[in-house]
């Protein structure tokens, strides 16, 4: 390229570049012009004279606009504390508009002054893009504000008439218009006075939290509390000294609503035995997971992990909602009526367990106990098993593989190989393993469930009575030998003659099954009572506490209803239903009205007092009716007194 082309080419742009400055330094004296300290004269400079057409133009607006750069300070849209000191406004006086024509002449000789009308600056220092951040965040909030009052208000009028008896409100109306039984009081004219409805006592005093109190520290107790209180509670993130997610974890925390009601947890046992049954595997279904881990903002929920993992998480996220005093260790609580002569509760959840309640109170409550199927099977508990055969295998890991085999199969193959039997009559052999890990030892710790069993068999346990301790607790060398101490217990082991088929097929099939499950060394069994249970209700009202207020009682976990628990189902349905539990309106916003159901005074058209307190968790009560009727098992067979030889057996999970 020649050399006269390239100045020529660096000329120009040079000049582009002197151009776009120049344009830009216009612009910011438009957008920015400089305060005037003198604003006696108004000599104005060309550049400004367009600019002070547009300010005066005012003048010429109709009533009630005016321009914007007019706008006083108080009638600019309020911003936060902060950015009000950093946007401070610059206001200058207009020039006065009557002036001798002396003035006007020294006027024309002095310099030009730049426009000095009523202007509002942004200073530089305020960011307009955060300012309207800030905006846009008030206005979400004060619209999220509005929805919560309106769902508030719709479902607050949704429970309006909860404690209203609406059967005899409408009998009475019929017989008020058929003329039938009118009473005298209808012809006075104040309607209040006729239908003698109840007297709303002003409120003056301010209302006080709710109070919650959970019978039970296990996982559905640790799990209602914790749901119950995030319908309340808003989760913050603090500053963290370190990085990373444990940092962020240990700093952060909830902040509670004005609303937020006092929940206390009541444990029977000591703190060091809180959290530490790991000898017990629970498998949860993907849903529980799911719902596990999105409450708790964790990832720390898997199938099949030891019950005392799930206590610690959920009493770990208890611990930082509910406080220091959210959870009181080694409360003896036998009965309802102890927890209701302790304070004046809005609400109490038990969740004790199956048997923390016994027959008689729950009589007296309309809470019975019912049995549905039930089956009495025998269970081995085994230990120290042979080593792998796997190449690098682990006994835990082989152990969980064959719980999900078919073991069933290997029990009826070998026991119709040992005696055969007619083509008509198969063996009822039904086998499930459940696989744990010792607490102390960490050793794997499995329990062998053996249903099935023949009649025979079950009525001669019945004949002899339920074993002493000391047998159930002996341990033997294999599954066989521990099966042949029952039977020999049983008196069904003859010494001079043959054993009977039925029981040369029940041999050979533990024969079988000790090689299968990998030759445990330690082995033991125990009858147990494999049944559905399920109480009457689960909602009902408990006698008045200390002031005389009645406190309803809801039923959750083990001591409303639960399977056997080989099926490994239980604790999933207690998870799903305590979910449900929580999205009742009366959880969320309480009771409709300021004053307690139990202080209104009594009336043909209202409930008692009793069914006033458990009107608005009436749906809960639907919910689980509907639950017994889809449940095969759950069907109401036998009341509680026919699953009591199996009590001891029991593991409850509440």
């Amino acid at each position: 390229m020649p050399e006269s082309a390239l100045l020529q080419s660096i000329s120009i742009l040079q000049q582009r570049k002197a151009g776009k400055q120049q344009q830009e330094q216009c612009l910011q004296k438009c957008r920015f012009p400089p305060r005037v300290e003198n604003s006696e004269s108004d000599g104005l400079e060309p550049e400004c004279q367009e600019r002070v057409d547009i300010a005066t133009d005012a003048e010429d607006l109709p009533e009630g606009e005016t321009n914007l750069r007019e706008v006083s300070e108080d009638q600019w849209p309020d911003e936060e504390g902060e950015d009000q000191e950093e946007s401070q406004d610059e206001i200058e006086e207009e020039p006065q508009q009557e002036q001798s024509e002396s003035d006007e002449k020294s006027d024309e000789k002095a310099p030009p002054q730049r426009c000095s009308v009523v202007r509002r600056v942004r200073s530089n220092s305020a960011d307009p893009v955060a300012l309207a951040q800030k905006r846009v965040q008030r206005l979400m909030a004060a619209r999220r504000r509005a929805r919560r009052d309106e769902r508030r208000d719709k479902a607050l009028s949704q429970c309006k008439f909860d404690t209203v008896n609406i059967e005899a409100f409408r009998k009475a109306t019929l017989a008020r218009l058929s003329g039938n039984d009118l009473p005298q009081s209808s012809l006075n004219l104040n309607p209040a006075a006729s239908l003698d409805l109840p007297a709303v006592e002003q409120q003056t005093s301010k209302p006080s939290r709710r109070k919650i109190a959970v019978v039970g520290g296990g996982p559905v107790g640790l799990w209602a509390a914790t749901l119950i209180m995030l319908r309340h509670a808003r989760r913050v993130k603090r500053m963290a000294a370190g990085s990373g997610a444990t940092a962020a974890k240990a700093n952060s925390g909830f902040i509670r609503g004005a609303d937020a009601p006092e929940i206390v947890i009541f444990e029977r046992r000591a703190p060091e035995d809180h959290c530490s049954r790991r000898n017990v595997r629970i498998t949860l279904d993907a849903h529980t997971v799911a719902l596990l881990n999105k409450h708790t903002k964790s990832n720390r929920f898997v199938s099949g992990m030891a019950l005392a993992e799930i206590e610690s998480i959920l009493l770990e996220q208890w611990r930082r909602l509910g406080g220091p005093k959210g959870i009181q260790y080694g409360s003896h609580i036998n009965t309802p009526q102890e927890v209701a002569q302790q304070d004046d509760w809005d609400l109490v959840l038990w969740a004790g367990g199956r048997w923390s309640i016994n027959d008689a109170t729950r009589s007296d409550l309309d809470c019975d106990m019912r049995v549905g199927e039930h089956e009495e099977v025998i269970v081995f508990e085994m230990r120290n098993f042979a080593p792998s055969k796997r190449q690098g295998g682990k006994q835990m890991e082989d152990l969980e593989l064959l719980a999900a085999a078919d073991l069933t199969f290997s029990a009826k193959h070998a026991a119709e190989k040992a005696v055969p039997m007619d083509s008509e009559v198969k063996a009822a052999y039904r086998i499930v393993l459940r696989v744990g890990q010792d607490a102390q030892t960490g050793e794997p710790l499995c329990w062998l469930w053996f249903m099935g069993l023949p009649d025979e068999l079950k009525a001669a346990k019945a004949a002899a009575g339920p074993p002493s301790r000391d047998h159930c607790n002996k341990c033997h060398e294999s599954i066989a030998a521990a099966l042949e101490a029952e039977l020999d217990r049983l008196a069904l082991l003859p010494e001079s003659s043959e054993a009977l088929p039925w029981v040369r097929r029940l041999m050979a099939a533990a024969g079988a099954l000790q090689d299968r499950v990998m030759s445990p060394g330690e082995v033991s069994g125990r009858w147990v009572d494999a049944s559905y249970w399920s109480a009457d209700r689960v909602v009902c009202s408990l006698p008045p506490g200390p002031s005389g207020r009645i406190a309803p009682m809801v039923l959750v976990g083990d001591a409303a209803m639960g399977k056997p628990f080989y099926t490994g189902t239980t604790l999933n349905v207690h998870l799903a239903e305590v979910k449900s539990f929580s999205r009742l309106p009366v959880i969320r916003w309480g009771q409709p009205s300021g004053e307690s159901s139990s202080q209104r005074r009594a009336s043909r058209f209202t409930l008692s007092a009793d069914k006033a307190v458990t009107a608005p968790f009436q749906s809960y009560e639907d919910r689980y009716q509907q639950l017994l009727l889809r449940t095969p098992g759950l069907q109401r067979r036998a009341p509680a007194e026919a699953a009591t030889k199996g009590k001891a057996a029991q593991i409850d999970f509440t």
